[in-house]
């Protein structure tokens, strides 16, 4: 578990964390919070430890403070890091026999193979829907991209016409790319990529169903058997490619329609947009309480041909490429 004193009033009576990897909602607000106290060049180690910690029963990390546990999860990438192994690619407390395993390759290799701890690790980094999104984020900024927070609004009943408004804008230059980072809160969290010709690109991982790497293309990472709806949609809005103006224009409708009444309402929508049409997912949103809200947060590279280049160049989006720098295969 985490302990973070300073956090008492929020989470009474010590400060625990909730489990970041589970708790949508949380994992999006602290991550907020905390991202001007995240190190260069290890963001994503840093904020994986501290998501690492919250959701472990096999210790307790208590710290006075947000800045001390960043501290100290900083100190263990960079002590993971300079040591070689990839223990720093790992989503959760390793047992016993998950440490001898590690332990082997790692002393063999350098790294591990082990195709469970792999899968634990892109579990954390691609299927957390807003971890996802957030190192997409990362990498570009970490290979020189320099994406920087334009605004934040969070739209809600009445506002369909402004969410979708929103969403047309383009960069203001051919030298910039845009990110609409958007959130339903403790629903899901995906990233659009705008250019300033008009194509927009479609990248997230969905809590418990897919990485961010089968969204794109990229593997087979789908959890069990992906239905006909979800293959469709992702034919559309998937592998990396543009989304068309018609696909784009039923996708800011359906946005707009998930937050003009109650979840019951939002539900019906659910099943057409491009993330998840699972019956039991579509059951489980329509029986949420309170309203549907979309958060926006505009984000600007200023040198997308950098991060580009530093990626590896080619013609795939930005987020598919910075999901493939990222990937743990």
């Amino acid at each position: 578990m985490l302990i973070i004193a300073e956090d008492r009033a929020t989470y009474p009576p010590k400060g625990q964390i909730p489990n970041l990897e589970t708790d949508e909602e949380a994992c999006a607000t602290i991550g907020k919070r905390i991202e001007r106290l995240l190190p260069d060049g290890y963001q994503g180690e840093v904020l994986a430890r501290l998501v690492t910690w919250s959701a472990s029963s096999l210790s307790n990390q208590s710290f006075p403070s947000w800045a001390d546990a960043i501290t100290a999860a900083t100190t263990y990438a960079r002590e993971e890091f300079a040591g070689g192994t990839d223990q720093r690619r790992r989503d959760k407390a390793l047992d016993g026999g998950d440490l001898a395993r590690l332990g082997t390759a790692v002393a063999s290799t350098g790294r591990t193979d082990d195709p469970q701890i792999a899968l634990r690790d892109k579990s954390r980094r691609w299927a957390n829907c807003g971890l996802a999104a957030f190192q997409i984020r990362e990498q570009l900024h970490i290979r020189g991209g320099e994406p920087v927070r334009q605004s934040a609004q969070t739209y809600g009943a009445g506002q369909g016409a402004a969410l979708r408004q929103a969403l047309l804008a383009l960069p203001a230059n051919a030298q910039t790319v845009r990110l609409f980072d958007c959130q339903f809160p403790q629903v899901h969290n995906f990233m659009i990529e705008v250019h300033h010709d008009g194509s927009r690109y479609l990248a997230q991982g969905y809590q418990g169903t897919y990485f961010a790497h089968w969204w794109l293309g990229l593997d087979d990472s789908y959890s069990g058997t992906p239905g006909a709806d979800i293959l469709a949609l992702r034919e559309r809005y998937g592998f990396g490619r543009p989304i068309s103006a018609p696909d784009y224009t039923s996708l800011l409708d359906g946005l707009a329609a998930v937050i003009s009444g109650g979840w019951p309402q939002a539900a019906v929508q659910w099943r057409t947009l491009p993330f998840n049409p699972d019956r039991q997912e579509v059951e489980g949103i329509g029986q949420r309480a309170a309203s549907p809200t979309c958060l926006v947060e505009v984000f600007d590279l200023r040198k997308p041909d950098v991060a580009r280049a530093a990626l590896g160049g080619g013609d795939a989006s930005l987020s598919e490429l910075a999901t493939r720098g990222l990937s743990t295969d």
